[in-house]
């Protein structure tokens, strides 16, 4: 909601600039006189001043674009930031359930033995089924139904 809400006054504000930058661009279309001061290898005057004619609003629209971009990058980092956030902790997720996956045949033996112990079953005994199965193979034997 809060995003929302940000992004809603973000793009509110980026329309009004947009029209106060046409206002003041259509205003001003004016030839102005720039001087530069540039330094030169030079030992009586080591700086030059450089005159230029430069549109007014041509000037003005580079820094409405400056701005702009900014503001563009101002509007999309709470965003990143989130995103981030939210990558980070899907990684230490994923990170907690392969160190999980890594310990799992350890903690399946203790496991094991643990449930082994409860039923007081020895580690050595035979287990029921082979019983059944052994018994079933004996009963084979005997009804003749061996070769």
């Amino acid at each position: 909601m809060l995003g929302k809400v940000y992004l809603g006054v973000s793009l509110v504000l980026l329309l009004v600039g947009v029209v106060w930058a046409s206002n003041m661009l259509q205003a001003n279309a004016a030839w102005v006189e720039i001087v530069l001061a540039v330094p030169r290898l030079d030992l009586l005057e080591p700086i030059a001043r450089n005159r230029y004619e430069v549109n007014l609003a041509v000037l003005l629209a580079g820094w409405v674009a400056a701005v702009g971009i900014v503001g563009t990058l101002a509007v999309r980092a709470p965003f990143k930031i989130r995103a981030a956030a939210i990558t980070q902790r899907r990684i230490r997720e994923l990170e907690r359930e392969v160190l999980e996956l890594r310990t799992l045949p350890l903690r399946q033996h203790e496991e094991d033995e643990i449930l082994a112990a409860e039923a007081h079953v020895e580690p050595g005994s035979r287990k029921v089924m082979t019983e059944q199965l052994r018994g079933r193979d004996d009963a084979d034997d005997h009804l003749g139904g061996g070769a």
